[in-house]
Parts: C-alpha cells; structure tokens; sequence
C-alpha cells in the first residue's frame, strides 16, 4: 500500500503545467515574473513543437529541481556529485567531415531540442573556480579606452580544432540559413574536441546571437545558449574583449539588462579598441536609445577595422537613417543589394525607409524581397494583400489590406503584435496601435526594442500612453 501511494506521489510531482498561468501558480508569482525566469534564469520551460510561442508547458519535479538547484537530469541523491563543466546536444544529422562519434552528455534545462536541425550549446554547472573568474571579472568597473590590455597570451588548439573553427567562421560570415547552421555545428565540434578553447566559445555565443536575428531559432532557445556560450569563453579566459562583447549583446536582446550590457560593452572596447565587433553591436544598442553620435562614431570605427564586412556597412546605413541622413543610407544600402543580392538586411532596411518616405512602389518591391529571401510565407502573404490593396485603392489601400493580412496571420502565431501596431500608427488609429504595442510589450516580442526610433509611430509621440510604452520597454522617452 505505501509502495502505491509512493508512486502516486511521484506521479503527481511529474505532472504537466500547461500553460504560463499554471506555472505562474505553482510558483504563486504572477506570468511576467516566471517569463523572466526563462529568460534571465534557465527555467525549464517545454514548447509545443509547430504550435505558438505562448503554447508552453512544464513539468513539477523539473521546476522543483531547479528550485533546488540541482541538474534537471540527476536522479535522487546524485544532486552532490560532481558535474561535467560542460555537455552538448547531439547532432540530429551528421555533416560531411565531422566526427559525431564522440561521447555526448544529457542536455541541459534550456527546454526542448530545437526541430531545425541545429546543433544546440547546453550547460550543467560551470566549475567554481570558472565561476569564480567570471564573477570576479563582471564586478569590475568600466574603464577608460586603453587603460586595459586584451590578453596576450596565445592559445593552441590543434589542427583539427583550428580547421573546425575557421570553417565556422566562414559560415558565420554569409548570414546565410545554412551557414548559420553550419556555423553552429562546426563550432559546437570545436568546444566538444578541445574544450578550453575560449575563442570556439565566443564565436558559438556570437552565432547564437545572430541566429536569434534571423530568427532561425526561437529567441528563448537561442539566446540561453548565447549567454551560457559567452560566460564559459569568459571563465576560461577573464581578459578575452569579444567574450564581453558577445555577452553585452545578449543582456542588451535577450535579457533588457541596458546598463549592464554598456558596461560589458565598454569593457569589451577597452580591453580591445581594435575589436570592430564590439564596436559594431555597441553602436547598434546604442542606436536604441534615439541619440545617434556615438552610434555613428562606434560603427564608422568598426568599417574602418573591418572595411570587408557586410553587416557592419548595412548596419551602418540603418544607422544613418535613423540620424536623418535617408539619402546616404539608401545609397549604401542599394550598392549592398546590387553587390550582395541574397542578404537580407538591405531588402529589410529599405523597406522601412521607403515606407517612412511614402514611396509605396518601391516599398512594396523591398519588403517582398526580404520576404522572399528570408522564406517567410507570412510575408509573402502580407506582401500580397498589400500590393493588391495599392492597385485598388493607393497608400490608404496598401495600409488597410496590409493591417487586414497581418492579423489573420498574428492570429496564426506568425506576425508579431508590434508590425500590427506599426501599420495601425500609420493608419492614424492611435487606440490600436497602442493596444498592439502593449500587447507586444506583454509577450515580450524582441521587435519592441525599436519602439523609441521606429518611423511608424511618429503621430504616437508625445501621447501619455505612448510614453509609458517606452518606460515598460526600459528605454527613457526623449524630450
């Protein structure tokens, strides 16, 4: 009879939360606070694989275990046993060259294995004395540019790794799908073959990071993985500028920590004024703020140590758009899509300035451009209303068509709230837009970010309601 009632028991603490308000109550805090949870620390929290973001589930022992402290995979009783500083998810399709014969570990609590067929970065419990470093390091205070030195000393992996890595670099750099995806694999066989390679680790954060952006992988998975990536480049090597970098990022994105990403940021310059990535992503969060000067200076000092890199020069153009300099940007931008036409930012980001400028024609070829590049059937199917309702009836049709198609497909789970409350400002419905800008700040959509400088919600300024938006955001109003 006990043995029953004991496996009762256990039964009921593995039973499914399903959904964020069961989580929520099982916790007794309300739904934003276990959201950050997720977000800022590790919360096992499963998703509906095909379904919505907010399809979500949980299960008891796993959320009691994190309680606790203990690995998600430990059996009762082995939560005092020593941990592996590191394990990674197995390769759901072998690539050419690559060894997958090599051991692997149970993953961490990030949540489900992601169905894209990319490799996924997890981690159990980094050793004390990593730990110790990085803790060590992040409670320093920024320091001015040059009063640090990036290290010097020169780490040797073998060959086999160093191939393993340059080939995840040059995957990296195409911001292609596949590449990105090999990006991750190559780097994540690099960490596995030769686990103190620091530099792997900082590139494995910064593909998970740009992943994230290209929305390849969901951002509750991809940027666990970032942030867990960069912390272990730092604990192996406390003086590794784009390891902060790369952290910075994900604080900025991922977990809205503002001040602590300049700092990491500023540490990351500091210790390497010639890190143009560092520089890059600076100038990029920095933009969010709407005061461009330093913005401006950050990114023209990384093209000028990294002159060849795509991204950094339509970076730079978005930048100067968003100063007020639409002609130079746009000119960049056009060069960039002649030079490169698979990239997809050039498409995206003259979308948004023929919009802000009402020069529909040339909007609507952009934005079904980026749409087709990125594979989107969602903005495909936008595009199409859009262009339909511009025949029919001009901008305002454009604008009504296009709002129509956005929510059928937010109601599908494939737009974000924020486009809808974007076209809605445009409209002039200033009471939909701000509902859909609330309703985007409450699920916590990466786009919100932009609320400061987006263009569409220029007729929103100095509205109340408005201004309290980009206070929930974290981001002060401009006066």
């Amino acid at each position: 009879m006990r043995a029953k009632q004991d496996g009762n028991v256990a039964e009921e603490r593995k039973r499914r939360l399903e959904s964020w308000k069961e989580i929520a109550a099982f916790f007794n805090r309300d739904e934003r606070t276990v959201r950050r949870w997720e977000r800022q620390r590790g919360l096992p929290i499963h998703r509906v694989p095909g379904g919505e973001r907010n399809l979500v589930y949980a299960y008891q022992h796993e959320l009691e275990r994190w309680l606790e402290g203990k690995p998600l995979n430990a059996e009762e009783g082995e939560a005092d046993k020593p941990q592996p500083a590191l394990v990674v998810a197995e390769s759901p399709a072998q690539q050419p060259g690559l060894d997958t014969t090599l051991p692997r570990s149970a993953p961490f609590k990030f949540g489900r294995l992601p169905t894209t067929g990319v490799i996924i970065l997890s981690l159990t419990v980094i050793g004390l004395a990593a730990l110790g470093a990085f803790e060590r390091a992040s409670s320093l205070p920024s320091w001015p540019v040059g009063l640090w030195r990036s290290s010097k000393t020169s780490y040797a992996p073998s060959p086999e790794v160093r191939d393993l890595y340059l080939a995840g670099v040059y995957n990296l750099g195409t911001r292609q799908t596949n590449g990105l995806t090999r990006a991750i694999q190559y780097f994540t066989e690099a960490t596995i073959r030769d686990p103190n390679y620091a530099v792997a680790y900082v590139k494995l954060a910064d593909a998970y990071n740009t992943i994230s952006q290209y929305t390849l992988m969901p951002a509750e998975e991809a940027y666990p993985r970032a942030k867990a990536a960069a912390e272990r480049a730092i604990a192996l090597d406390p003086d590794l500028a784009d390891g902060y970098a790369a952290l910075a990022f994900t604080e900025f994105y991922w977990s809205r920590n503002f001040s602590h990403s300049q700092q990491l940021f500023e540490r990351a310059i500091a210790l390497d004024p010639s890190s143009a990535q560092a520089r890059h992503w600076y100038a990029l969060t920095l933009m969010q703020g709407g005061r461009f000067e330093i913005p401006l200076r950050e990114i023209s000092k990384a093209q000028e140590l990294q002159p060849e890199s795509r991204a950094i020069l339509a970076n730079k153009a978005l930048i100067l758009f968003h100063a007020g300099r639409p002609a130079e940007a746009i000119l960049i931008l056009r060069q960039l899509a002649d030079a490169e036409p698979n990239l997809r930012s050039p498409p995206e980001y003259l979308a948004t300035i023929y919009l802000s400028e009402r020069r529909y024609q040339d909007y609507l070829r952009e934005y079904r451009t980026a749409a087709v590049l990125a594979k989107n059937a969602a903005r495909i199917a936008i595009a199409d209303a859009a262009e339909d309702g511009f025949r029919q009836n001009g901008a305002r049709g454009l604008l009504e068509s296009m709002l129509v198609e956005q929510k059928r497909q937010y109601a599908l789970g494939h737009e974000p709230a924020y486009k809808l409350a974007g076209t809605a400002a445009l409209l002039n419905d200033a009471q939909a837009a701000l509902q859909y800008l609330e309703d985007a700040i409450q699920q916590d959509e990466p786009d919100v970010l932009g609320i400061l400088i987006d263009p569409a919600f220029r007729s929103l300024q100095g509205t109340e309601r408005y201004r309290d938006c980009i206070k929930r955001v974290g981001l002060t109003p401009l006066e």
